[in-house]
């Protein structure tokens, strides 16, 4: 992948999440909290689980040390301005970063050595992945969930 085929996918993946803050925002905090199932009891967990995740991968591409995850997850006007911080500073990182440079990190398994368009491709597979939770427990609750999908982006 090249450095303008990597900043695509990112751009597409932030696309993808403008779509989704606005429903997510317009929960009340009982929507976001109560318990639905899905790998994360709520949408609340869910979405908290996909910022922390990014956030853990941006500091590795950053040769960072790695933010510790809180043991609440914060009310999503919170995580949003999380998120916000964490796509701008992406987007400045990785203006200099070259796609087939290696990233050596900490993981909870050891440590590994990927390249940054690999890494890229795993933390917006893994929104992707949750998003389809954030779809089910939006349903669960008697909501409409976004309808938004990467290839949208790419149809613009």
């Amino acid at each position: 992948m090249d450095k303008a085929e990597l900043e695509r996918v990112v751009a597409a993946h932030d696309w993808l999440w403008a779509q989704w803050w606005p429903a997510l925002l317009a929960l009340s905090p009982e929507q976001a909290q109560r318990a639905v199932g899905g790998s994360f009891p709520s949408i609340s967990a869910t979405t908290a689980h996909m910022v922390w995740a990014e956030a853990t991968w941006l500091e590795r591409l950053l040769g960072c040390a790695v933010v510790q995850t809180p043991a609440s997850p914060a009310p999503l006007e919170v995580l949003h301005e999380l998120w916000q911080q964490v796509a701008a500073k992406r987007k400045s990182g990785l203006e200099a970063a070259d796609p087939d440079a290696r990233i050596t990190y900490a993981y909870s398994g050891g440590t590994a050595t990927n390249t940054v368009a690999e890494i890229v491709l795993h933390f917006t597979s893994h929104a992707h992945f949750h998003r389809g939770q954030l779809a089910s427990q939006m349903r669960l609750l008697g909501l409409q969930p976004p309808s938004a999908h990467l290839i949208g982006f790419f149809r613009l």
